[in-house]
């Protein structure tokens, strides 16, 4: 998704179930909601759609510090985990990047009966450790975006061109907000032109109050989709 950005100087501001409820959820409206992350090690843009409380799928696009990356799409089913595809590259033992893709799937009772992790073209099996520490990324994916949505953050993209912020959207805005205090060379940046910014935050009103920034990039930078894998 490209960007088309026209208008006036923006104002940065910094602020200090059982089968007998299978019916029902079937009836039920499915709500979707985006978020994000970043720490020390890794930026994460995640996309979680549920049924009533329950998680129904879960996306996430993960890039790390060294360069190594993943994106994924997970089913659920009843509060239970079904189906994990992932698609990334990893670094080999000589600091080579390679490509990989995983399937993993699930019985009701959590236990994978089916694994598929290619890497760099080999097949190789997974052990439980691994097996378990996706299950565990799957799992934290959920628990953050209901603790974002309860705080009322979601997952905002959009380029800086003029002054203007545009969404991904294609909202324009001219007053942005930033809750966090960001160095004086960051703050800079975000007023350059060609700038591509993704961040977690909340529209308000006639403006957007920024939470946490994740990603900002120059130039010509696409907005990040969610993943959909096929399995």
């Amino acid at each position: 998704m490209k960007h088309l950005i026209t208008s006036a100087l923006a104002i940065l501001t910094l602020a200090g179930c059982s089968s007998a409820t299978t019916p029902l959820r079937q009836a039920s409206s499915l709500t979707e909601y985006s978020g994000g992350y970043a720490d020390d090690s890794k930026t994460a843009l995640y996309w979680l759609t549920q049924r009533v409380n329950s998680p129904e799928t879960s996306s996430d696009s993960v890039t790390f510090k060294d360069k190594t990356w993943y994106k994924s799409h997970y089913v659920w089913g009843d509060n239970n985990l079904q189906e994990i595809i992932r698609t990334g590259e990893r670094l080999t033992s000589t600091d080579k990047l390679v490509p990989y893709q995983m399937t993993l799937r699930f019985s009701g009772n959590g236990e994978a009966v089916y694994q598929r992790l290619r890497l760099n073209g080999k097949v190789i099996p997974m052990d439980k450790t691994q097996i378990d520490e996706v299950k565990q990324q799957a799992n934290d994916l959920v628990s953050t975006g209901k603790v974002q949505q309860k705080q009322g953050v979601e997952l905002i993209q959009g380029y800086w061109e003029r002054g203007v912020f545009m969404t991904c959207e294609g909202r324009a805005f001219n007053n942005i907000e930033l809750k966090e205090k960001l160095p004086t060379v960051v703050i800079n940046r975000l007023k350059d032109e060609e700038n591509f910014a993704a961040f977690v935050g909340e529209y308000q009103s006639k403006k957007i109050v920024v939470d946490k920034l994740l990603i900002l990039k120059h130039g010509n930078v696409d907005c990040i989709e969610k993943p959909n894998f096929k399995s």
